[in-house]
């Protein structure tokens, strides 16, 4: 049976930390966005983003064979979704784009999945209840795109409501397993680079790679 100082051995390997320290403690993984309309097809899709995805896999396969939560927020939409207002229509309901990438579907009825209708996870109706339920957290790793847009949303969302709740629990994000789009106006390096460094800021451990 797998145990935590297993556990914490192949996280080193990983270049990461999970902050186990009691026989139950647990973490959950987080992974945002991996779907078709980011990476593969749609007017927000961009394939660089495709770069992630090896390193993403191979936490996802680690975290099942711990028998730790996977939770997987897919971007969905109505026609009529307000978000349209700020990006062009993407990832409609029912449609390829909203669908996770080939390399994740094997593992999908392993994960917890949940729609969402805005850039930010966190206030997906179900998200809360979801957490509230995961007994023994320590840490939850977050992984997927963008960086700077729905990962950082997410993520300094769920770092406020662990502080206001001094719950223990610490926050992860892997400089290899996010990425962020170019566009004009909108340059993948300098705007994921300022997002991890607000992370950083707000007591995130981002993890991996050199800080710039």
């Amino acid at each position: 049976m797998i145990n935590n100082k297993q556990r914490r051995k192949e996280a080193k390997e990983m270049k990461t930390e999970l902050f186990l320290r009691e026989k139950d403690d647990q973490s959950l993984l987080v992974v945002v966005d991996m779907i078709n309309g980011f990476i593969h097809t749609g007017a927000l899709a961009d394939s660089k983003i495709d770069q992630i995805t090896p390193a993403v896999l191979d936490t996802v396969k680690n975290y099942l064979n711990w028998n730790f939560p996977v939770l997987a927020f897919r971007d969905c939409h109505n026609e009529n979704a307000m978000e349209f207002s700020s990006f062009p229509p993407h990832c409609l309901k029912n449609s390829e784009e909203s669908e996770l990438i080939d390399e994740l579907k094997p593992f999908a009825d392993q994960f917890i999945i949940l729609d969402k209708n805005s850039t930010n996870g966190f206030v997906q109706p179900d998200f809360l209840e979801v957490f509230q339920q995961m007994t023994n957290l320590r840490s939850v790793m977050i992984v997927g795109c963008c960086t700077d847009i729905c990962v950082l949303q997410f993520a300094l969302s769920l770092k406020g409501y662990i502080n206001q709740n001094n719950l223990g629990i610490e926050v992860i994000v892997p400089r290899n397993q996010v990425a962020t789009f170019d566009a004009e106006n909108h340059s993948a390096e300098d705007y994921g680079h300022w997002a991890l460094k607000l992370m950083a800021n707000a007591g995130i451990h981002v993890v991996g790679g050199k800080e710039e």
